[in-house]
């Protein structure tokens, strides 16, 4: 059986209610007891606050792929006239959506949503066939339709509308008997399949003891002192909360002057003179009763396990979960005698008449006075809590479900295309130009093309614009390279980029036809993407993520996992090495790298370092962030290398092969080491050494002074030479040329040259830091020391050796290929994906099966 259900109770205004805890912990519950079931979640993706929190609720319980999104133009709310048409296509959309998964049952979880905010709640509205079972909490506003409906027309035509709907459910799962009467009682023979599945609370309520410290920093956080008196509910009449004022304003003398009565609960600001009034006329003082408004889990628990007494006083509940909540934490109840309140306390001895404040009082006195009494509360509570479980609510849903679809099984079935249809429905109304663009891009993302391949989208923002033959340019390059050429049958390799000015990332077809020399897939469109593709950041741009954080949340939000490659955070641990600014700018990179899914560092080192930054800087990462690393590819062939050499390279080999050559690679900037090593071989060509110093790179930024020197030396072209712009080719030739790289650089991310040079068993002179030592190990020589004879000395030591063939060599240093790490890396995506791609495609894409 393949259950699919809508979450928008736990979505919508109602998530921080007992209806959205409830609609919460069910699904939690049959995700864990789904025994061979499939279970997919249908999520609003007009609540985009709320995927991630659900999406990292079911971690563990369901696959990724299983948490699917639908999107509807909005806003929907029914209680603004305006948006009628926008909702009514939101239902058609919704229910297509649903049909598309190809349920068996779908299961809603809250059917009277949206009135004050975008939830879009139908029952065949688009679909016929599907099967529909809901949680039916209560008929509340038809106890009383004078009062909660009357006074509010419109209200009252939307609930009615809802009401119809419901009787149009194959099979309504009430949260207790008294539900299960009541819809009886009032909807009669217009009710299919009716059945208490009873409740339960979250396991978070559990006994909890606090230290005096905790408890006193709690209560003097929410404004409340001595022994309280706790109740939940919101300022509705039924609620009851203006009798429990009085109950409480008429306890002895002593025992209100030394307590207060605390309410915990969601109020809105236009409510709050209602509740004082309310205060006023039961002859309560402002500090006798103290207003929280809704509070955390954390302190919901704590304000139950430290409380004297916990009062539920409703007049009416389809169950009464807050009299359960602090049940489960050990806190002595106390309930109204009315409604379903009797089926959670059980016990008649915990009762009183809620219409009698007299009969409150008295209760309350009891328990508070008599501590045998309220002893035996707390044992009541320990012993009756448990009794009510999420897994045997769930097994008895899954029980109602398996029996309607038995009694389905004879309907004979057919198939249609969904997406057309749902068009055809939507095509009876007129839209304006800019309704009917949002509503393609709601379609385009709620149904993806039948024909979606799995993608792999690999950001190459920056390569697009410019390529400045950076290092991070040269790993972008390699490993897309490797991806274009050895994709896999079963994934879509796509390069994608972004601008600074437009919000949204497009496919980069042109840069990837002259990059691998192919024919063009296409033009560079807006990217289309769906549940299980993967994002990677592989190129580096500071702006470029922080700019796109709405269309990369949106991506994630779908069903898209995101990843980054990370070069180095230098520009944070090692500011002073930057242009300023470059630390907030990267932080800013590093931010908002940290709200996806996970980062893969191009060694330990650099992989390490991002974790210690976020630590330190206390950034609230997912619970399932990961963490990775893998080393770069040596084999320059292998990167889409340029070619050519100059006029005098010949007379430049045979000027570094009359004496011993140190190369050194890498943009001129501070953190490098060439002022260092410069000045080290001044010492060196003064005390006679006759060695060649030879520097590939271009030109960087803060070092204008050592450039002019670098131009101006007196052995330049001579023993000293600065190539600003080497090709690929020559810079392979150069490396072959040398005697010894040296790896000078006081900070890096990885150090690509030691491989390089290693690959061509150049032996290695470095700096003695840790990312050096990790990708060079016991294969190279170290030095150490900032000043220059540090350097000169070392050079010396290591010359003396090499005279003597005793050098450390390089030959046995591990080295990847560009395509081992393309395939780590490709590894390492696949591994961590959010998702192993849809599997609602059972009956064909976007097709589904009807029964008759």
């Amino acid at each position: 059986m393949r259950i699919v259900i809508d979450m928008q109770g736990a979505q919508s205004g109602s998530r921080t209610r007992g209806i959205g805890r409830y609609s919460l912990s069910l699904a939690q519950a049959i995700a864990r007891n789904h025994e061979g079931h499939e279970v997919v979640l249908a999520l609003n993706g007009l609540f985009a606050e709320t995927i991630e929190p659900l999406r990292q609720a079911f971690s563990g319980l369901l696959p990724q792929e299983n948490i699917q999104v639908w999107e509807a133009p909005g806003p929907v709310r029914a209680s603004d006239s305006y948006n009628q048409r926008r909702r009514r296509r939101a239902e058609v959309v919704r229910e297509a959506f649903l049909a598309s998964l190809s349920p068996d049952i779908v299961h809603i979880t809250s059917l009277f949503e949206g009135f004050g905010d975008d939830a879009v709640t139908s029952i065949r509205t688009f679909s016929k066939a599907v099967p529909t079972s809901l949680t039916l909490f209560d008929l509340i506003p038809l106890h009383d339709p004078d009062r909660f409906l009357a006074p509010h027309p419109f209200m009252k035509s939307w609930y009615l509308e809802k009401l119809e709907q419901l009787k149009q459910a194959d099979l309504l799962l009430a949260i207790s008997d008294y539900s299960v009467r009541d819809a009886k009682k009032r909807l009669g023979a217009k009710i299919q399949r009716i059945v208490n599945i009873s409740t339960a609370c979250s396991e978070i309520f559990v006994p909890k003891q606090l230290s005096e410290v905790e408890r006193h920093g709690l209560l003097s956080r929410l404004g409340i002192s001595g022994p309280f008196v706790m109740t939940s509910g919101t300022i509705e009449p039924h609620k009851n909360l203006e009798r429990l004022f009085k109950a409480f304003a008429c306890l002895p003398a002593k025992l209100r002057s030394e307590r207060r009565l605390v309410l915990i609960g969601k109020t809105e600001p236009s409510q709050r003179p209602i509740l004082q009034a309310m205060r006023r006329r039961a002859g309560l003082s402002v500090k006798d009763l103290v207003v929280t408004g809704h509070v955390s889990d954390d302190d919901l628990v704590a304000l139950y396990n430290s409380c004297e007494l916990m009062v539920f006083p409703s007049l009416d509940e389809g169950f009464g979960l807050p009299a359960l909540e602090a049940m489960a934490c050990g806190a002595p109840t106390i309930g109204s005698r009315a409604a379903s309140i009797p089926e959670v306390i059980g016990c008649d001895d915990a009762m009183f008449d809620p219409l009698d404040a007299d009969d409150m009082t008295r209760v309350m006195t009891r328990a508070i006075m008599d501590e045998n009494y309220r002893a035996e509360l707390k044992a009541l509570a320990l012993e009756r809590a448990p009794e009510f479980s999420w897994d045997k609510t769930a097994r008895c849903a899954l029980g109602e479900m398996e029996a309607l679809i038995r009694e389905r099984s004879n309907y004979g079935t057919e198939g249609y295309d969904i997406v057309s249809s749902c068009i055809e429905h939507l095509a009876g109304g007129e839209l304006e130009q800019g309704e009917a663009l949002q509503l393609a891009q709601s379609l385009a993302r709620t149904f993806p093309a039948r024909d979606h391949k799995r993608q792999l989208l690999i950001d190459v923002s920056e390569l697009c614009r410019r390529d400045a033959r950076t290092g991070c340019q040269r790993v972008t390059r390699s490993i897309l390279l490797q991806w274009l050429k050895n994709s896999p049958g079963d994934i879509q390799i796509e390069p994608v980029y972004a601008t600074l000015h437009e919000q949204g990332y497009r496919y980069a077809r042109r840069f990837a036809t002259g990059l691998s020399g192919r024919p063009s897939a296409g033009a560079d469109d807006p990217i289309d993407y769906a549940s299980g593709d993967i994002f990677f950041g592989l190129d580096y741009h500071a702006d470029t993520a922080p700019t796109q954080m709405s269309s990369l949340m949106d991506m994630r939000l779908h069903g898209v996992s995101v990843h980054f490659l990370v070069y180095d955070i230098l520009p944070v641990t090692k500011p002073s090495y930057f242009p300023l600014g470059t630390d907030s700018a990267f932080s800013r990179w590093l931010e908002a790298v940290g709200h996806f899914d996970g980062i893969i560092g191009i060694s330990k080192t650099t992989t390490e370092a991002v974790q210690a930054w976020y630590a330190d800087s206390e950034f609230s990462l997912s619970p399932d962030y990961r963490f990775s690393w893998v080393h770069l590819g040596a084999d320059i062939e292998n990167s889409a290398p340029t070619f050519g050499l100059p006029s005098d390279a010949d007379e430049l080999f045979f000027q570094l092969r009359q004496r011993p050559t140190f190369l050194m690679v890498g943009t001129i900037e501070p953190r490098k080491g060439y002022a260092q090593a410069l000045a080290a071989f001044d010492v060196l060509w003064t005390e006679k050494t006759d060695c060649n110093l030879i520097i590939v790179g271009k030109e960087g930024w803060g070092t204008k002074k050592l450039v002019a020197k670098l131009r101006l030396h007196p052995e330049h072209n001579n023993r000293f030479f600065w190539l600003e712009g080497a090709s690929d080719e020559y810079l392979n030739k150069i490396y072959a040329s040398a005697s010894c790289l040296l790896a000078a650089s006081e900070a890096e991310g990885f150090g690509l040259p030691l491989i390089e040079a290693a690959r061509q068993k150049v032996p290695i002179l470095a700096r003695d830091i840790s990312v050096f030592r990790e990708v060079a190990g016991v294969h190279a020589g170290y030095f150490s020391g900032s000043k220059p004879i540090d350097l000169a000395e070392s050079i010396k030591k290591w010359l003396a050796l090499y005279r003597e063939n005793r050098h450390p060599k390089s030959d046995g240093l591990p080295w990847t290929t560009w395509e081992q790490s393309a395939k780590q890396m490709w590894a390492e995506l696949l591994s961590r994906g959010r998702t192993s791609w849809r599997s609602h495609e059972r009956s064909g894409a976007n097709k589904v099966v009807l029964h008759r």
